[in-house]
Order: C-alpha cells, then sequence, then structure tokens
C-alpha cells in the first residue's frame, strides 16, 4: 500500500491523485540525452589519442559526466516522481521529497478560497498554479504546475460544497 491510501482515514475516498504536469519531466530527460550524447563523444575521441595519461582523462570525463547527469537530470526527475497532489473526499493532501518530506493536508471543511494563475503558456499546455487558502492554522497550500487546473478547482469546489452539505445534513439528523 502506497501513498496516499496509506494515510485515508476509513471510508475515505481519493478523487484526484496527480504531480506536477509533465513538462517538469521534460527538461531532465533533455539533459540526460545531452550529457550521454557528450559524454559518449568525449570519451570516443579521448581514447582514440596516442598519449599514455588517456586513461586517466577518460576516468575525469566519466566522472564530470555521472556528476552532471545526476545533478541535471536524475535529482530533478526524482523530484518530480515524489511530489504528490491529492484530493479526497475529506481533505486536500499536498507532499513532496524523497529522503526529506514535506507534508501539507488541508480538510476540505476548512477551505476558504481556491484560486489559480496561468499564464498563455500554461492556458495552451493545460497546467497552471493553484493556491488554496484554509480557515485553520495550517493557513494555505501552494500547488505548482498542476495540471487541468481549472477542472481541478471545480472538482474541489464540487468536493467542499458536498462535504458541507454532508456535515449540515449530518448536524440536522441528530
Amino acid at each position: 500500500m502506497g501513498y496516499p491510501d496509506d494515510q485515508l482515514a476509513r471510508g475515505e475516498e481519493v478523487k484526484l491523485h496527480t504531480r506536477p504536469h509533465w513538462k517538469e519531466g521534460v527538461g531532465p530527460v533533455l539533459w540526460f540525452v545531452v550529457f550521454l550524447a557528450i559524454g559518449a563523444i568525449a570519451i570516443t575521441y579521448t581514447t582514440r589519442l596516442d598519449w599514455d595519461g588517456k586513461i586517466w582523462l577518460v576516468l575525469a570525463e566519466v566522472v564530470i559526466v555521472i556528476a552532471l547527469l545526476v545533478w541535471l537530470s536524475v535529482i530533478p526527475w526524482i523530484r518530480w516522481r515524489s511530489t504528490h497532489y491529492v484530493i479526497t473526499d475529506q481533505r486536500v493532501m499536498w507532499r513532496d521529497g524523497l529522503v526529506t518530506r514535506e507534508s501539507r493536508h488541508i480538510p476540505l471543511a476548512r477551505v476558504n478560497t481556491v484560486s489559480y494563475t496561468q499564464n498563455v503558456w500554461e492556458r495552451i499546455f493545460g497546467f497552471g498554479d493553484m493556491n488554496i487558502d484554509s480557515a485553520s492554522d495550517d493557513g494555505e497550500i501552494n500547488l505548482i504546475d498542476v495540471p487541468k487546473v481549472d477542472k481541478t478547482k471545480a472538482l474541489l469546489y464540487q468536493l467542499a460544497e458536498d462535504d458541507r452539505a454532508r456535515r449540515s445534513a449530518a448536524g440536522d439528523g441528530t
């Protein structure tokens, strides 16, 4: 059982589980291809040298390429894959990080305002930044590069209204 299933309350149902827009994963993939190609070309030319110390140069090239791959490709990819935006029928959850985790949860009953921003580029590709303001001490959650941000906002408002109606019906029946 993985995230968010291991964080759900009894009867709680996930309505949306997503991560930042796929454009966040494009850069790391491009850096990976570029540095892999550059490293292969550099190592190929270095091995053709007629020089006794070329093994050290090849080793240095391998170390540099691996360091650049990890820094510009692997770490950003892992960061993207470990960021979760989850909306359930009871709350909004955000979690980020693999080694050091940060997590925020806001009950739907505490959601006051939901807003989002999109520039032209973001509208074309269907994502945006969402700000969820809460009436609790938790403050707000800022979700970056949310896919289908307008539909996500509509879903969140609908779930908040459903939660309010459920709570008021439960309050009237007792």
